[in-house]
């Protein structure tokens, strides 16, 4: 039986041959990246014949042109507002809406593709500003992302496990993945864990989309109303009163829970906090009483619900005909 070592060799023999014969004929082999990009290029092609999309990320170019393409760039979400304002219906998305007409969301991603800290600074004097358009440009990215997923006008009940990361947008003018946004976002915004429930990851098991577009001057007064709303989903908080007796965390919250704790603590001057202690900070009188049954339970992570958030149709009684 011939081992790893001498298989090794004997392909490594077999190149050199190979790269002998090509000298001598005046082939010149490809190098390293050379065989990577061919590599990606025919994985892609391989991909969109079969109907698949590759890990490493295939580039979504927008469709329509920014309206503001022929003067120097300008930040402006009107088109994203649009797009929320249509589209978002609570803690769900209707989907149907934005593919009925998917303009706003091209050209708002057309206008984010040249407008950003880096390419345009003068526009973005400051962290807040920063930290929202970070955090608009992840929301659009994933919104697009799964209008991507369509199929004869329907988005999937589920979300692929790698919706962060299977799309890549031009953003200040680099390619993205909503994945490396949020990564930007939170880097961004350091201890202020808040602008996790600001990022919609397009599922029901998460913060739901905010209806409004996120801007720099308004950023801490929408940050407190986003993690309020947010911290009411039940996706996000749910108490589990079964024979477990736990208080279930979105894994986004989970994960932050504990710095959660610590900012309260520092900011009250106590000790022994509980993640019930701050989110009855962030309730109202009933949702506190409701909270207040789950005191001695458990904290554990919520199991991962992959649903997208879609809107779903409702469905018609039987006789009805709608004109």
């Amino acid at each position: 039986m011939i081992g790893h070592r001498e298989k090794t060799a004997a392909a490594a023999h077999a190149r050199s041959a190979i790269a002998r014969r090509n000298c001598k004929e005046g082939v010149r082999n490809p190098t390293r990246g050379e065989r990577r990009r061919i590599g990606q290029a025919t994985a892609l092609w391989l991909g969109f014949a079969l109907g698949h999309v590759f890990v490493f990320g295939c580039v979504v170019e927008p469709v329509v042109h920014d309206v503001s393409d022929e003067g120097p760039p300008r930040l402006d979400w009107s088109d994203w507002g649009l797009v929320l304002n249509r589209a978002v219906m609570e803690d769900r998305v209707d989907y149907r809406k934005i593919l009925a007409d998917p303009a706003p969301l091209e050209r708002t991603l057309a206008m984010i593709a040249r407008v950003g800290p880096k390419t345009t600074p003068d526009l973005f004097p400051d962290g807040d500003s920063r930290i929202a358009y970070y955090i608009n440009c992840y929301n659009v990215t994933i919104l697009r992302s799964i209008v991507a997923l369509a199929r004869n006008g329907n988005v999937p009940d589920k979300a692929p496990t790698d919706l962060d990361i299977r799309f890549r947008y031009r953003v200040d003018g680099e390619l993205w993945s909503p994945a490396d946004l949020r990564e930007k976002v939170v880097a961004l915004a350091g201890n202020d864990w808040r602008v996790w429930f600001a990022l919609c990851d397009g599922r029901r098991g998460g913060p739901p989309l905010h209806p409004r577009p996120i801007l720099g001057e308004l950023l801490d007064g929408q940050l407190n109303f986003v993690t309020r709303m947010a911290l009411y989903a039940p996706g996000v908080v749910q108490i589990d009163h079964g024979a477990e007796h736990r208080i279930l965390l979105w894994r986004g919250l989970y994960s932050i829970k504990d710095r959660m704790i610590a900012d309260y603590q520092a900011r009250m001057g106590t000790t022994h906090a509980t993640i019930l202690n701050v989110l009855g900070e962030w309730s109202n009188r009933l949702r506190r009483e409701y909270l207040n049954t789950a005191i001695g339970y458990s904290v554990a992570e919520h199991p991962f619900d992959q649903r997208i958030n879609k809107l779903e149709e409702m469905p018609q009684p039987a006789g009805l005909k709608l004109f």
